[in-house]
């Protein structure tokens, strides 16, 4: 059995992403309102995708205590999230979101839990 020539089928993707490429350049040049309105619909559906993520994520983490160590939240994280990535960037990722806050007690609190402001 003979391998397939991956340097022409690599070649064939180069050349069709080029074109892609070229395409959108030429869009942008001609037709910039429009290709700024398509970039702003995109902007505002992924916007829309991570806050509903965070939506997610936040209603997880509002089922767990409210005070935790580390290694019980790194248990509690092995058992409920489908995570694939670090953990100390999910971490991050709690803190800069206000889920969780590691305060100088050594424990983490669940920000979940408290009331919602209401911004008047």
């Amino acid at each position: 059995m003979t391998k397939p020539n991956r340097t022409t089928a690599r070649r064939g993707w180069v050349l069709r992403k080029l074109a892609l490429t070229r395409l959108r350049q030429k869009s942008w040049r001609e037709e910039p309102e429009r290709m700024e309105h398509i970039r702003q619909q995109a902007t505002e559906a992924a916007k829309a995708v991570k806050e509903r993520k965070d939506m997610e994520l936040r209603e997880v983490i509002s089922t767990w205590p409210e005070k935790m160590t580390s290694a019980e939240l790194k248990d509690i994280v092995e058992q409920t999230l489908d995570y694939s990535g670090k953990y100390s960037s999910l971490t991050y990722r709690f803190t800069r979101k206000a889920m969780l806050r590691f305060d100088m007690d050594g424990y983490w609190h669940n920000l979940c839990h408290l009331p919602r402001r209401q911004d008047s």
